[in-house]
């Protein structure tokens, strides 16, 4: 459950700029809290309006703020820091086919020049040539 000392819902946001307002309990917009995007630690998606957010105040640049919110009934995201990377993923992968790549086009031209090579020797036989 929540452990964010206030809540309300958005009553504006726009998603282009990354802000939006909460309506506080006392339902004046006059008390309206500022919030910003980057108070809102890993949720899964952006605020809508009518979304209600659980979160802290804090005073910055003498402006009260929401901090440390989340939006009710939204997942966060998952810790990943005990799961794989994505980005640690994806090199591996990039790596891992490009070797396998290598290996299949390395055994390629083995086999073509081995062919070549037993080719050339059958050649070498049906006109006589030795050395």
């Amino acid at each position: 459950m929540a452990t964010q000392e206030y809540s309300g819902a958005i009553t504006a946001w726009k998603d282009d700029r990354g802000f939006g307002f909460i309506r506080t309990e006392s339902d004046n917009k006059e008390d309206d809290v500022f919030i910003h995007i980057s108070s809102l630690n890993n949720m899964s998606r952006r605020p809508r309006v009518g979304d209600i957010i659980h979160y802290d105040l804090i005073e910055e640049n003498g402006k009260t703020k929401a901090s440390n919110a989340i939006i009710e009934g939204v997942e966060p995201f998952h810790d990943v820091s005990g799961h794989c990377n994505t980005l640690l993923t994806v090199v591996l992968t990039a790596i891992i086919a490009s070797a396998l790549t290598y290996l299949v086009l390395t055994k390629t031209n083995l086999v073509e020049n081995n062919c070549m090579s037993e080719v050339i020797e059958v050649t070498e036989v049906e006109i006589g040539i030795t050395e």
